[in-house]
């Protein structure tokens, strides 16, 4: 297993928008290490999640994959924040709410929607819970 270092707040965090940078083993390590419950163990149905999405947001501690943010948005009415992902070693640090942030920026306009348990980011990005979602689950 990996072994990394505690970084401080003092430490550069870069947020980069898109593909750049990341394979499907990648997202793998940092969504096991999250822990992010998906679907990883076929890295093709993976890598596709990410193509298809309509933004991807990652934080970067040098050449480190630290955080991801996926989003699906029709632009106008609705985003999804599908995924939200943070490095253990660095969780605590601002990581997920600058992910947060930089998605409600690029998706003004439109209600940012999310599921999960998020509470730890609601009171800082002005997260309300609402209670008339419905999913029908695939196989």
């Amino acid at each position: 297993m990996m072994s990394y270092r505690k970084l401080d707040a003092a430490t550069e965090i870069e947020i980069r928008e898109g593909l750049s940078g990341l394979t499907p083993e990648r997202i793998t390590v940092l969504y096991r290490r999250a822990p992010l419950l998906r679907p990883v163990s076929d890295l093709d149905r993976l890598w596709v999640m990410f193509e298809r999405a309509s933004l991807v947001l990652t934080a970067w501690n040098g050449a480190r994959l630290v955080g991801i943010a996926r989003v699906l948005t029709d632009g106008v009415l609705y985003s999804y924040l599908c995924d939200l992902a943070v490095e253990p070693d660095v969780q605590g640090l601002g990581i997920g709410r600058r992910l947060i942030q930089g998605v409600l920026d690029r998706c003004s306009g439109t209600d940012l929607l999310l599921r999960g348990p998020l509470g730890r980011y609601s009171k800082h990005v002005g997260l309300e819970r609402v209670s008339d979602t419905w999913v029908v689950r695939s196989v």
